[in-house]
């Protein structure tokens, strides 16, 4: 095998770091794996598959100098935090011809969420079924605000901040201490504010978390502008609990002013996150407020 075939295999480039190879080497053996969709009938090629692809990392491996340690393992080798209140299914959805499988259930367990492996919408899926789960344990009513109350509390466990904003975040410099993270969010203006001023592209904000919400506003005036919403969910679980980490500096400006009579002006914000490369996550518990919003 060439290193341009291996490379083909796993679907990367010599542009990728490790992590991004890594990553795609690990979905390509879930993919393969026997297990990974068990209504799937068996593909007898698919075991040679499995071996195209655990050669071919070897291959750049070698090429970059690096021995290769890993072994064929059907683990989900996401880090998991012992001190979550519950357990929960890992599920991942394959397509075959552009047509999605029905969802393949990986593993079960406090795995945190890995965004190189697991999708936001599986991992909350996961999350809340969990959630309903011990709320019917605990004979607690499943009311709307209370499955709310919990699921967050429950998220949180399952989130490493600094981690996933490193893996999701666009990198935009770094320095030898520090790397920055832009991250892209929008304020929504009230169209009944008869004294709202246009807003100035490039304008740099005061950003800060105000009631689990974080809200901009102008520096010189110290008017409050808004808070910041995010088109992807997974951000508020990321850039929210960095906001008030002291060891993260934060930045945001307005990139641009999109207009409307009726519903306002919407303001599109980039926030950019500077996070010192030392900086380790601490996986959190919240059992206490959990069992206290169960009774």
């Amino acid at each position: 095998m060439t290193l341009k075939e291996a490379y083909k295999i796993l679907g990367a480039s010599k542009h990728d770091d490790d992590r991004e190879i890594k990553a795609k080497y690990k979905k390509l053996l879930i993919l393969y794996h026997p297990d990974s969709d068990p209504t799937r009938k068996r593909n007898p090629e698919d075991d040679d598959k499995i071996r195209q692809v655990i050669e071919a990392y070897k291959k750049i491996k070698e090429y970059e100098g690096e021995p290769y340690f890993d072994t064929y393992e059907f683990t989900w080798d996401a880090f998991e935090n012992k001190a979550a209140f519950s357990e929960r299914n890992i599920y991942v959805q394959f397509k075959m011809y552009d047509e999605e499988l029905p969802l393949s259930k990986m593993a079960r367990g406090r795995f945190v969420w890995d965004p190189d492996m697991e999708e936001f919408k599986l991992f909350s899926k996961s999350v809340l079924e969990a959630c309903k789960d011990i709320m019917t344990d605990y004979s607690a009513r499943l009311t709307p605000d209370k499955v709310k109350e919990i699921f967050h509390l429950m998220m949180q466990e399952y989130v490493l901040p600094a981690d996933a904003a490193r893996k999701i975040g666009n990198k935009v410099r770094e320095d030898r201490d520090t790397e920055v993270f832009a991250f892209n969010g929008f304020v929504k203006e009230n169209p009944a504010d008869p004294k709202a001023s246009a807003p100035t592209i490039g304008e740099p904000l005061n950003i800060f978390l105000r009631e689990d919400r974080a809200v901009v506003e102008e520096i010189v005036t110290g008017k409050v502008l808004g808070s910041v919403s995010f088109d992807e969910d997974e951000l508020y679980y990321v850039v929210l609990p960095l906001l008030e980490d002291p060891k993260v500096q934060t930045h945001a400006s307005i990139t641009k002013v999109e207009k409307s009579r009726r519903f306002g002006n919407r303001m599109n914000v980039v926030i950019e996150l500077m996070i010192p490369k030392d900086l380790k996550d601490v996986a959190v518990s919240n059992e206490r407020q959990i069992k206290r919003s169960l009774l």
